[in-house]
Protein backbone atom coordinates (compact mmCIF):
# COMPACT_ATOMS: atom_id res chain seq x y z
CA UNK A 1 0.00 0.00 0.00
CA UNK A 2 1.59 3.30 -1.13
CA UNK A 3 0.83 5.28 2.04
CA UNK A 4 3.42 7.05 4.18
CA UNK A 5 3.73 6.47 7.92
CA UNK A 6 2.82 10.08 8.61
CA UNK A 7 -0.40 9.74 6.56
CA UNK A 8 -1.34 6.58 8.46
CA UNK A 9 -0.69 8.37 11.76
CA UNK A 10 -2.93 11.27 10.71
CA UNK A 11 -5.74 8.85 9.77
CA UNK A 12 -5.46 7.08 13.15
CA UNK A 13 -5.54 10.38 15.05
CA UNK A 14 -8.54 11.47 12.99
CA UNK A 15 -10.33 8.21 13.81
CA UNK A 16 -9.63 8.58 17.53
CA UNK A 17 -10.95 12.16 17.47
CA UNK A 18 -14.08 11.10 15.60
CA UNK A 19 -15.01 8.27 17.99
CA UNK A 20 -13.56 10.03 21.07
CA UNK A 21 -11.67 6.90 22.12
CA UNK A 22 -7.95 6.08 22.05
CA UNK A 23 -7.37 2.81 20.20
CA UNK A 24 -3.57 2.67 20.45
CA UNK A 25 -1.20 2.85 23.41
CA UNK A 26 1.85 4.87 22.43
CA UNK A 27 5.28 4.68 24.08
CA UNK A 28 8.92 5.22 23.22
CA UNK A 29 9.13 1.57 22.14
CA UNK A 30 6.27 1.90 19.62
CA UNK A 31 2.48 1.69 19.40
CA UNK A 32 0.11 -1.20 19.93
CA UNK A 33 -3.62 -1.77 20.03
CA UNK A 34 -5.17 -1.32 23.44
CA UNK A 35 -8.33 -3.11 24.63
CA UNK A 36 -10.66 -0.58 22.96
CA UNK A 37 -8.68 -0.86 19.74
CA UNK A 38 -8.88 -4.66 19.81
CA UNK A 39 -12.64 -4.55 20.23
CA UNK A 40 -12.94 -2.04 17.39
CA UNK A 41 -10.74 -4.24 15.18
CA UNK A 42 -12.82 -7.34 15.90
CA UNK A 43 -16.08 -5.49 15.27
CA UNK A 44 -14.93 -3.90 12.01
CA UNK A 45 -13.44 -7.17 10.78
CA UNK A 46 -16.68 -9.00 11.52
CA UNK A 47 -18.67 -6.26 9.80
CA UNK A 48 -16.51 -6.42 6.68
CA UNK A 49 -16.92 -10.19 6.54
CA UNK A 50 -20.72 -9.78 6.79
CA UNK A 51 -20.68 -7.22 3.96
CA UNK A 52 -18.52 -9.50 1.83
CA UNK A 53 -20.91 -12.44 2.36
CA UNK A 54 -23.90 -10.20 1.55
CA UNK A 55 -22.26 -9.08 -1.71
CA UNK A 56 -21.58 -12.68 -2.66
CA UNK A 57 -25.16 -13.69 -1.86
CA UNK A 58 -26.56 -10.72 -3.77
CA UNK A 59 -24.45 -11.63 -6.77
CA UNK A 60 -25.88 -15.13 -6.71
CA UNK A 61 -29.44 -13.81 -7.05
CA UNK A 62 -30.44 -13.06 -10.63
CA UNK A 63 -32.68 -10.14 -11.61
CA UNK A 64 -35.38 -12.65 -12.51
CA UNK A 65 -35.59 -13.72 -8.85
CA UNK A 66 -36.46 -10.21 -7.63
CA UNK A 67 -39.98 -8.89 -7.12
CA UNK A 68 -39.97 -5.48 -8.80
CA UNK A 69 -42.38 -2.86 -7.42
CA UNK A 70 -43.26 0.14 -9.58
CA UNK A 71 -44.64 3.34 -8.03
CA UNK A 72 -44.27 7.10 -8.34
CA UNK A 73 -41.35 8.92 -6.73
CA UNK A 74 -43.75 10.58 -4.31
CA UNK A 75 -45.28 7.24 -3.31
CA UNK A 76 -41.80 5.76 -2.79
CA UNK A 77 -40.68 8.63 -0.54
CA UNK A 78 -43.91 9.11 1.42
CA UNK A 79 -45.59 5.69 1.56
CA UNK A 80 -43.07 2.91 1.03
CA UNK A 81 -39.68 4.14 2.20
CA UNK A 82 -40.97 4.93 5.73
CA UNK A 83 -42.27 1.34 5.92
CA UNK A 84 -39.12 -0.46 4.80
CA UNK A 85 -38.45 -1.51 8.39
CA UNK A 86 -41.82 -3.29 8.47
CA UNK A 87 -41.01 -5.00 5.19
CA UNK A 88 -37.50 -5.91 6.32
CA UNK A 89 -38.61 -7.44 9.63
CA UNK A 90 -41.98 -8.88 8.67
CA UNK A 91 -41.70 -10.21 5.13
CA UNK A 92 -39.59 -13.31 4.55
CA UNK A 93 -38.84 -12.37 0.95
CA UNK A 94 -37.64 -8.84 1.74
CA UNK A 95 -34.18 -9.41 0.25
CA UNK A 96 -35.82 -10.17 -3.10
CA UNK A 97 -37.97 -7.01 -3.23
CA UNK A 98 -36.74 -4.13 -5.38
CA UNK A 99 -38.52 -0.78 -5.82
CA UNK A 100 -38.47 1.00 -9.16
CA UNK A 101 -39.80 4.56 -8.68
CA UNK A 102 -40.86 6.38 -11.84
CA UNK A 103 -41.78 9.94 -12.78
CA UNK A 104 -45.49 10.51 -12.24
CA UNK A 105 -48.13 7.90 -11.50
CA UNK A 106 -47.20 4.67 -13.33
CA UNK A 107 -50.75 3.75 -14.42
CA UNK A 108 -50.38 1.15 -17.13
CA UNK A 109 -46.96 -0.52 -17.25
CA UNK A 110 -44.88 1.04 -20.04
CA UNK A 111 -43.50 -1.43 -22.62
CA UNK A 112 -40.20 -2.89 -21.50
CA UNK A 113 -40.70 -2.14 -17.80
CA UNK A 114 -40.14 -5.38 -15.91
CA UNK A 115 -42.44 -4.89 -12.90
CA UNK A 116 -44.34 -7.48 -10.86
CA UNK A 117 -46.39 -5.02 -8.77
CA UNK A 118 -47.71 -1.58 -9.63
CA UNK A 119 -49.10 0.97 -7.16
CA UNK A 120 -51.23 3.54 -8.95
CA UNK A 121 -54.28 5.78 -8.75
CA UNK A 122 -55.32 4.41 -12.13
CA UNK A 123 -58.15 1.92 -11.59
CA UNK A 124 -58.21 0.70 -15.16
CA UNK A 125 -57.32 -2.96 -15.32
CA UNK A 126 -58.00 -3.55 -11.64
CA UNK A 127 -59.44 -6.98 -10.98
CA UNK A 128 -59.17 -10.01 -8.70
CA UNK A 129 -55.39 -9.62 -8.62
CA UNK A 130 -55.68 -6.09 -7.21
CA UNK A 131 -55.94 -4.69 -3.71
CA UNK A 132 -57.30 -1.20 -3.13
CA UNK A 133 -56.76 1.32 -0.35
CA UNK A 134 -59.59 3.74 0.29
CA UNK A 135 -58.59 7.39 0.24
CA UNK A 136 -59.26 9.51 3.31
CA UNK A 137 -58.25 13.17 3.04
CA UNK A 138 -58.18 16.30 5.15
CA UNK A 139 -56.46 19.71 5.24
CA UNK A 140 -53.14 19.91 7.10
CA UNK A 141 -50.53 22.57 7.74
CA UNK A 142 -47.57 23.26 10.00
CA UNK A 143 -48.21 24.03 13.69
CA UNK A 144 -46.74 27.51 13.09
CA UNK A 145 -49.12 28.25 10.21
CA UNK A 146 -52.06 26.99 12.27
CA UNK A 147 -51.10 29.22 15.20
CA UNK A 148 -50.53 32.23 12.95
CA UNK A 149 -53.97 31.84 11.35
CA UNK A 150 -55.90 30.39 14.28
CA UNK A 151 -58.48 33.20 14.24
CA UNK A 152 -59.53 32.16 10.71
CA UNK A 153 -59.00 28.41 11.00
CA UNK A 154 -61.25 28.22 14.06
CA UNK A 155 -64.13 29.44 11.91
CA UNK A 156 -66.01 27.62 9.17
CA UNK A 157 -64.40 26.80 5.82
CA UNK A 158 -66.53 29.55 4.31
CA UNK A 159 -64.16 32.10 5.92
CA UNK A 160 -60.95 30.57 4.58
CA UNK A 161 -60.84 32.89 1.59
CA UNK A 162 -57.69 34.73 2.65
CA UNK A 163 -55.59 31.61 3.28
CA UNK A 164 -53.02 30.00 0.96
CA UNK A 165 -53.88 26.52 -0.34
CA UNK A 166 -51.08 24.35 -1.74
CA UNK A 167 -51.61 21.96 -4.63
CA UNK A 168 -49.72 20.02 -7.30
CA UNK A 169 -51.17 19.86 -10.84
CA UNK A 170 -51.08 16.33 -12.22
CA UNK A 171 -52.71 15.51 -15.60
CA UNK A 172 -55.62 13.07 -15.41
CA UNK A 173 -55.17 12.56 -11.69
CA UNK A 174 -57.64 10.30 -9.98
CA UNK A 175 -57.10 11.27 -6.36
CA UNK A 176 -59.07 13.91 -4.49
CA UNK A 177 -58.70 17.59 -5.28
CA UNK A 178 -59.51 20.68 -3.26
CA UNK A 179 -62.72 20.94 -5.29
CA UNK A 180 -63.72 17.44 -4.13
CA UNK A 181 -63.08 18.38 -0.50
CA UNK A 182 -64.97 21.69 -0.83
CA UNK A 183 -68.01 19.74 -2.03
CA UNK A 184 -68.09 17.95 1.33
CA UNK A 185 -66.73 20.53 3.78
CA UNK A 186 -68.07 23.74 2.22
CA UNK A 187 -66.55 26.35 -0.06
CA UNK A 188 -64.77 29.58 0.95
CA UNK A 189 -66.84 32.68 0.31
CA UNK A 190 -63.88 34.38 -1.33
CA UNK A 191 -61.34 32.72 -3.64
CA UNK A 192 -58.36 31.35 -1.66
CA UNK A 193 -54.82 31.95 -2.83
CA UNK A 194 -53.72 28.81 -4.72
CA UNK A 195 -50.01 27.97 -4.89
CA UNK A 196 -49.23 25.16 -7.32
CA UNK A 197 -45.97 23.21 -7.06
CA UNK A 198 -44.47 20.54 -9.29
CA UNK A 199 -45.03 17.48 -7.08
CA UNK A 200 -46.87 16.38 -3.97
CA UNK A 201 -43.55 15.96 -2.20
CA UNK A 202 -42.79 19.65 -2.81
CA UNK A 203 -46.28 20.53 -1.59
CA UNK A 204 -45.66 18.75 1.71
CA UNK A 205 -42.29 20.41 2.15
CA UNK A 206 -43.91 23.81 1.56
CA UNK A 207 -46.67 23.00 4.06
CA UNK A 208 -44.11 21.89 6.67
CA UNK A 209 -42.26 25.18 6.08
CA UNK A 210 -45.40 27.15 6.95
CA UNK A 211 -46.24 28.28 3.41
CA UNK A 212 -49.90 27.24 3.45
CA UNK A 213 -52.43 24.41 3.77
CA UNK A 214 -52.42 21.24 1.72
CA UNK A 215 -54.93 18.46 1.27
CA UNK A 216 -53.35 15.42 2.87
CA UNK A 217 -54.06 11.78 2.16
CA UNK A 218 -53.94 9.90 5.45
CA UNK A 219 -51.58 7.10 4.36
CA UNK A 220 -49.14 9.55 2.77
CA UNK A 221 -48.81 12.05 5.63
CA UNK A 222 -49.49 10.05 8.80
CA UNK A 223 -45.76 10.00 9.70
CA UNK A 224 -45.66 13.81 9.35
CA UNK A 225 -48.67 14.08 11.66
CA UNK A 226 -47.23 11.63 14.21
CA UNK A 227 -43.99 13.63 14.28
CA UNK A 228 -45.88 16.91 14.74
CA UNK A 229 -44.52 18.35 11.48
CA UNK A 230 -48.08 18.75 10.18
CA UNK A 231 -51.34 19.11 12.10
CA UNK A 232 -54.83 18.19 10.84
CA UNK A 233 -57.45 20.92 10.56
CA UNK A 234 -61.21 20.70 10.88
CA UNK A 235 -62.73 17.40 12.05
CA UNK A 236 -60.79 14.31 11.03
CA UNK A 237 -60.55 12.62 7.66
CA UNK A 238 -63.14 12.56 4.88
CA UNK A 239 -63.70 9.44 2.76
CA UNK A 240 -64.25 10.49 -0.86
CA UNK A 241 -64.37 7.11 -2.56
CA UNK A 242 -61.06 7.37 -4.43
CA UNK A 243 -58.91 4.24 -4.43
CA UNK A 244 -55.16 3.67 -4.55
CA UNK A 245 -54.56 0.37 -6.33
CA UNK A 246 -51.84 -2.19 -5.83
CA UNK A 247 -52.04 -4.69 -8.63
CA UNK A 248 -50.10 -7.58 -10.06
CA UNK A 249 -48.84 -7.40 -13.61
CA UNK A 250 -49.11 -10.37 -15.95
CA UNK A 251 -45.62 -11.38 -14.87
CA UNK A 252 -46.46 -10.91 -11.17
CA UNK A 253 -49.55 -13.13 -11.38
CA UNK A 254 -47.28 -16.09 -12.13
CA UNK A 255 -45.20 -15.53 -8.98
CA UNK A 256 -46.51 -16.49 -5.51
CA UNK A 257 -43.85 -14.28 -3.89
CA UNK A 258 -45.22 -11.23 -5.74
CA UNK A 259 -48.74 -12.01 -4.54
CA UNK A 260 -47.54 -12.41 -0.92
CA UNK A 261 -45.54 -9.18 -1.19
CA UNK A 262 -48.58 -7.23 -2.39
CA UNK A 263 -50.75 -8.53 0.46
CA UNK A 264 -48.07 -7.73 3.06
CA UNK A 265 -47.45 -4.20 1.76
CA UNK A 266 -51.15 -3.31 1.78
CA UNK A 267 -51.52 -4.65 5.33
CA UNK A 268 -48.49 -2.60 6.39
CA UNK A 269 -49.98 0.59 4.95
CA UNK A 270 -53.39 0.02 6.54
CA UNK A 271 -52.07 -0.73 10.04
Amino acid sequence: MQTSQSAVSRHILGLEEQIAVRVFDRSRTGVRLNEAGSRLYDGVSGGLETIERAIEEAGAVSDEDHVVVSCSHDAWQLVFMPRLHDLRTGFDGYSLVRFSPCAGDPGAIPPGQDADLVFTWDGRGAGPDSLALGEAVGPVCSPEYAARNSAILDRSVGEWGGLTLLDSPVPERRWASWEDWFEVAGRPDGPPRMLELDSYGEVLRAAAAGQGITLGWRYWIERHVEAGVLVPLQSGWVELGNLYHGRLTEKGRRRPLARDCLAFMVRSIQE
